[in-house]
């Protein structure tokens, strides 16, 4: 979106400057506040990224029938007589061969299902559905949403209610793949049954604002022939189910000038695509056009023949580009992890040579009339698209020797891969070098074979790749962004499909059409919101100072764990004192217990994993054990010799919030207790069951704290606390908190008779009403873990193991990131703010900055709007 003035100019020519403020979207670089002064405008004629979509002819009436799509595998299989024998064509003598689809179809099957319509094999089976009917009857047309439904309009040459359709793909490419030919074939049934259809005066009513009930469903049915055509006009999908659509590579040099944006060593490239939704209104339907733009991983057929990338590169001393040293890859658990974790993402291609060719084959082919060119190209052997698999019998994908894997060859005879290659191809494998399983038709190959695939960048968050998207989206920011849709928009119209027709051709056949004008509307300017800290501190041109701030609302960090995946206990210590230090200054609630054990006794709730031996669930695991001990069981003894107790929170096994106190066992080995804080009212208001030295016994009692100040006073636990070197107790007149001295623990018991009676807890025996294993207790709040590097396979399984086995938060910590701060207080202080999110719960909501808008004299909380800083008027 742009905008232009009106009603008051900021640089007296009637045009509104957007790119003096701030580096959003839709905001540009500059610091100021646009050319020239004046009043802030009150409205603006706005130009959108939306174009009209209207009728064709109104004369002409096209209804749009929807199927239901069903795909089954098919295969030829031999014509067998009543006697089982293959029945052979009498002139030819070879074997009749019969279409057979498979008894399960891909939508009864749920676990095939998922997998397949994840795949683009959905996609490539309707687009080779469609050029093949399309070569007998150019009046054919289809259009698919990747799943089970289709769409054609009334004149689109399929009979009317039931039809079938035999299509055949190649099994790993696309049909003009150069390799195509050494790819092999796979044949599906396609099903179309009509469900129903859409009148056109429905459509015409609902995309001209007369009649909106049908808006939801053509929405939908819009989106789906959009991006249906522009996937038969060759553009490349980011997934099966989304909207979004890249340009083809031809298109791809003229969006970015010629000079297309690449990192990591050229491996990688930026792609810019379009996604196009429909959206209705009481004014009638429009296309909302927005740029997109994602990582692509290259392929030697769509940039260069000649750029062909290995997996494995020797000079770097990478795979996948993970560092790695070659001849001690089979002991480093660490690099396989990082190596595995890599090639798990990646889609690849397998190529080798043969290198002692079969002369009987040759001789034979040659016989055939088979040119040497011929010849030579069957030596080599490629294998499209594929991925790591799991081998069932191994339970693993990877083996990272040759040697290391073994199979039998004939009947009597066990040879590894080396050995394998060697024999039968005359290729001497690098025994350094890991093997790759991917699946059971092809079983383990050489890592040296496979090359990067085109495919889609999973995980393209390297700081090089997010700050070139970030600059792509800045150079189209403001008034250019119209002016980059509008090329999108031209682009994307005037492409051709394999039929000769283009994007406008083909959305015709449905008696529709776009504008390609961009919509203009006139929009009121609406106040722009404050970011306020405790203190109101307004965040500058965007940018947050969190220096000496107190968050708004700060959460409470009253336990930690942490993992130490880099060994450098020095580094760690350091960073846990500055995080402590800095979070408090935020305001984050943390208790002088918590301090001392992060200061004094870190190693306590610290698990060391510098090997990555446990870098899942047992290191996560054994952390967690180590702080439960220290909170829980108070092994420290911190919480008793300071006659205080660990607060925290807790969840009954309904999932009712309690904020609590732990008793620790009594003993070695004895049960842990807990206090709720909660009325005299209720049932869990008491804490013990305790047996005097004469044998009564009471049920109903609560643990109280006597003080020497006062010893009539009855102070509840809730309202002691350990600070500065001292006890402090809440004083509820003063408001405040004070300095006091411990005397004893007592009981305060409530008798039948309604009678109170305080006993001394050194005259009875106690025993704990409420126990941990009646409650979900909060312990620790967040694990820190600490990490060597950026790699992901470790901060991956970290993060899962932790939030979705463990159910707890975590803040991740990269070792050489701290290290390299020279204002490492500004480092823990956006860690604050992550950490006072994540602490955020049901009990205490925490935040760390709130917003407001001016309404005249008042400020209300919130902000009014959403994404833009205008609100239509008309």
């Amino acid at each position: 979106m742009s905008y232009h003035s009106h009603g008051g100019s900021r640089s007296g020519r009637g045009r509104f400057d957007d790119r003096g403020g701030g580096r959003g979207r839709f905001g540009g670089r500059g610091g100021g506040g646009g050319r020239g002064g004046g009043p802030r405008p009150t409205e603006c004629n706005v130009v959108m990224n939306y174009n009209r979509l209207d009728v064709l002819d109104p004369s002409k009436q096209v209804d749009l029938l929807v199927y239901k799509v069903t795909i089954k595998t098919a295969r030829y299989v031999p014509q067998v007589n009543e006697a089982g024998e293959k029945v052979r064509n009498p002139e030819t003598g070879k074997v009749v061969l019969v279409f057979t689809p498979w008894d399960t179809s891909v939508s009864e099957d749920d676990k095939f299902k998922k997998r397949f319509y994840a795949s683009e094999k959905p996609w490539r089976i309707i687009k080779k559905l469609i050029k093949d009917r399309q070569a007998s009857d150019p009046s054919f047309a289809l259009d698919y949403d990747g799943c089970e439904m289709a769409i054609a309009p009334a004149s689109c040459g399929l009979p009317v209610e039931a039809n079938e359709f035999r299509v055949c793909i190649k099994q790993d490419c696309e049909e003009d793949n150069p390799d195509a030919m050494k790819v092999k074939n796979e044949w599906f049934l396609v099903s179309l049954t009509k469900t129903h259809d859409i009148p056109f005066s429905d459509i015409a009513a609902a995309i001209t604002g007369r009649n909106s009930d049908l808006a939801e469903e053509l929405s939908m049915k819009l989106n789906v022939i959009m991006k249906s055509i522009g996937v038969q006009l060759g553009m490349l999908q980011l997934a099966p189910n989304s909207s979004s659509l890249l340009f083809p590579l031809r298109e791809q040099f003229k969006l970015f000038n010629n000079r297309m944006i690449e990192t990591d060593h050229n491996k990688k490239f930026l792609l810019s695509g379009i996604k196009q939704v429909a959206v209705f209104s009481s004014t009638g339907c429009n296309i909302q056009s927005d740029p997109i733009v994602n990582w692509f991983d290259k392929d030697k057929y769509e940039i260069d023949r000649s750029d062909k990338i290995p997996l494995i590169d020797g000079r770097a001393s990478t795979i996948a580009g993970v560092r790695v040293r070659f001849n001690t890859l089979r002991s480093d658990l660490r690099a396989q992890e990082e190596v595995l974790s890599a090639l798990s993402k990646l889609t690849f291609n397998v190529e080798y040579w043969i290198k002692t060719p079969d002369p009987k084959k040759e001789e034979a082919m040659l016989a055939q009339g088979k040119t040497a060119q011929e010849i030579n190209e069957s030596r080599r052997r490629v294998f499209m698209n594929q991925s790591l698999r799991l081998d069932q019998d191994s339970k693993t994908k990877i083996k990272w020797s040759p040697d290391d894997h073994s199979f039998q060859l004939g009947e009597s005879e066990t040879v590894t891969v080396t050995q394998y290659y060697s024999r039968r191809y005359g290729i001497a494998l690098d025994v350094n070098l890991p093997v790759v399983h991917i699946g059971k038709k092809h079983g383990w190959l050489p890592l040296e074979f496979c090359y990067q695939a085109f495919a889609k960048t999973r995980d393209a968050n390297d700081t090089s790749m997010v700050q070139a998207v970030l600059q792509h989206y800045d150079k189209i920011a403001g008034t250019y962004f119209i002016n980059d849709m509008a090329q999108k928009r031209n682009l994307i119209s005037n492409m051709i499909g394999h039929g000769g027709k283009t994007f406008m051709e083909m959305l015709a056949k449905y008696n529709l059409c776009i504008d390609n004008a961009p919509t203009k509307l006139k929009a009121k300017v609406l106040i722009p919101p404050k970011i306020n800290f405790r203190e109101s501190k307004e965040a500058t041109n965007g940018s947050f100072d969190l220096r000496n701030v107190v968050f708004a609302n700060p959460a409470e960090l009253n336990s930690f764990a942490v993992v130490n995946f880099t060994g450098d206990k020095h580094a760690l210590q350091e960073y846990v004192n500055v995080q402590l230090e800095v979070a408090a200054g935020h305001g984050i609630k943390i208790p002088q217990t918590t301090m001392i054990v992060g200061r004094d006794h870190l190693s306590s709730i610290t698990y060391d994993d510098r090997d990555a031996v446990h870098q899942g669930p047992e290191a996560v695991r054994r952390a967690i054990e180590k702080a439960r001990d220290v909170y829980l069981n108070d092994s420290l003894n911190i919480f008793r010799q300071n006659h205080v107790w660990f607060r925290t929170t807790c969840e009954d096994m309904n999932g009712q919030p309690f904020n609590c106190l732990i008793l620790p066992p009594q003993n070695h080995g004895g049960e842990i207790g807990i206090m709720l804080d909660v009325t005299e009212q209720s049932p869990l208001y008491y804490t013990h069951a305790i047996e005097l030295s004469d044998h009564r016994t009471c049920a109903t009692t609560r643990l109280i704290v006597k003080i020497r100040q006062s010893r009539e006073a009855c102070l509840n636990p809730f309202d002691v606390r350990f600070r500065n070197g001292r006890m402090q107790a809440w004083n509820s007149k003063m408001e405040g908190w004070g300095d006091v001295d411990f005397d004893r623990y007592c009981f305060e018991c409530h008798l039948t008779n309604g009678d109170v009676v305080y006993v001394d807890a050194r005259d009875c025996k106690q025993t704990y009403l409420h126990k941990e294993g009646d409650f979900r207790i909060d312990c620790p709040s967040m694990i820190t873990m600490f990490l060597p590097d950026k790699g992901k396979a470790l901060y991956d399984r970290v993060k899962f193991t932790s939030n979705q086995l463990c159910g707890i938060q975590t803040q991740c910590v990269v070792l050489e990131s701290f290290k390299r701060q020279r204002n490492k207080n500004q480092y823990a202080s956006n860690i604050a703010a992550k950490l006072n999110t994540k602490l955020s719960s049901t009990i205490a909501k925490a935040e760390a900055w709130r917003s407001s808008f001016k309404l005249g004299d008042s400020d209300i909380a919130g902000i009014p709007w959403g994404e833009f800083s205008v609100a239509f008027l008309y």
